[in-house]
């Protein structure tokens, strides 16, 4: 099916490699690291260094990660992406598995409900109702709207995610660069240095929900077919990406840590970014922030939607779902493939339509499905990373078996750290026969055409 690239196939290279950093920080940042920085001072007992531990912890599942992923997608052969590296690098059973759980459980899970989460902010913003039949509705329109721009005019999506990355990332630098102008970030750091032997351990459990601020970024690879120079720039992108999330991730929480003090962040809670606005621009500023959140879950969304709209085409390529010649058709007048974005629509209804009933139902009293498709996506990615290091002893590249190796193992903590509510258990066992069963009848199609 490699062959399968023709003119029918053939997808215009339209993207940058700013586009590529930019749609992974996109997709990284939303409106949680804006409420996390209380979180994590309270598992710390307010203290700012160990914090910035924590993020450095959280962040090495990104950071390793994504400098793992870029090692197979310098060696590709391929158009790229995660199924070609699949493909290309892990055989076809495991390259099945990883193409489907991808395209139809983690990136529209995912999707879902980051375009719910559109409507939470947007309820809040316009002053609606914050009902959950409103907020899906809302997120519905959305996802349908946005897949609309994606398929007609996909530069225009490009230029949003640009500049929609841009706007998220602004005011964490603001804040961090206030928080460290007018305040004292050194005392704080010293005395939580100082501290920190007494601390215990307790507080490495907060690396687990920081985790989830930096999910995302391997959705990116996506865009590969349509990335002008990717076995240059995609590598680029990998490191580049995980590198700035975290320096921004770092500046907004020391100085937000710095700027209100500890005690007053964990007392404020998810007000605290409100807190600051009002302490620079006085009481009418207060709710700039949801305004804040709201633009950076909208290029969230876009991200996500842009990649999960090419998944199919990407898993019909290797001939890895029925029909796979059809969905593989690129339409010649919009040069995108319009089965596979039809067919990523209906999957990402199908999951906001189950979010909204779990939600309603209180199945999942402290998340939503979407986080258990993170965790499984951690496990997931670790086949890549257990390749990358037989690829390094292989070699006898000592230099090569530290970021797979250390990928690998805080993949597996964090992953095991999120599935350990009892309350998520049967969910993952609704994932996982989904998943075998769309294998299968992936693996038979292929064996029977």
């Amino acid at each position: 099916m490699e062959g399968m690239q023709d003119s029918t196939t053939a997808i215009e290279k339209r993207y940058t490699l700013t586009t590529a950093v930019c749609l992974i920080v996109s997709i990284c940042i939303g409106s949680g690291i804006f409420f996390k920085s209380d979180n994590i001072l309270v598992a710390t007992g307010g203290n700012v260094a160990l914090g910035i531990v924590v993020f450095l912890l959280a962040a090495t599942t990104i950071v390793f990660g994504g400098l793992t992923l870029a090692h197979f997608a310098s060696r590709s052969r391929g158009h790229g992406g995660l199924i070609s590296y699949a493909q290309e690098f892990l055989g076809p059973v495991r390259s099945t598995l990883i193409g489907w759980h991808y395209t139809f459980l983690y990136m529209p899970v995912v999707c879902a409900v980051i375009c719910w989460v559109v409507g939470v902010y947007a309820c809040m913003v316009f002053g609606l109702p914050s009902t959950l039949p409103v907020q899906s509705g809302i997120g519905l329109a959305f996802l349908v709207l946005c897949t609309a721009w994606n398929v007609l005019w996909p530069r225009l999506s490009g230029y949003f995610q640009n500049l929609s990355t841009l706007a998220k990332a602004a005011p964490l630098l603001a804040v961090g660069i206030v928080g460290i102008a007018f305040a004292h970030p050194a005392d704080y750091l010293s005395q939580g240095i100082e501290q920190a032997p007494s601390a215990g351990l307790g507080w490495i459990a907060a690396a687990a929900p920081v985790a989830f601020a930096f999910d995302g970024w391997s959705s990116a690879v996506s865009i590969a077919p349509e990335l002008k120079d990717a076995q240059r720039n995609l590598p680029r992108a990998l490191v580049i990406g995980p590198a700035v999330i975290l320096a921004l991730y770092l500046a907004y929480f020391v100085g937000i840590s710095c700027f209100l003090g500890p005690q007053e962040v964990i007392r404020a809670g998810d007000a605290s970014l409100s807190e600051v606005f009002v302490k620079l621009f006085g009481p009418g500023a207060a709710t700039i922030p949801n305004v804040i959140a709201l633009v950076a879950v909208l290029g969230t969304a876009n991200g996500m939607v842009l990649a999960t709209l090419r998944m199919p085409f990407s898993l019909a390529l290797h001939g890895q779902m029925p029909c796979a010649p059809r969905i593989a058709r690129v339409n010649p007048t919009l040069k995108f493939p319009l089965a596979s974005a039809c067919i990523a629509l209906a999957c990402s209804v199908f999951w906001l339509a189950a979010h909204t009933v779990v939600t309603a139902a209180g199945l999942l009293p402290n998340g939503d499905i979407s986080e258990i498709g993170v965790s499984l996506t951690l496990f997931v990615l670790c086949l890549f990373y257990v390749r990358a290091l037989s690829h390094a002893r292989t070699e006898r590249d000592a230099r090569g078996l530290i970021s797979p190796a250390i990928a690998l193992v805080s993949s597996v903590a964090i992953g095991v750290a999120g599935l350990s509510d009892p309350t998520r258990w049967p969910f993952v066992a609704v994932y996982a026969v989904l998943l075998a069963c769309g294998v299968v009848a992936s693996r038979r199609s292929a064996a029977s055409s």
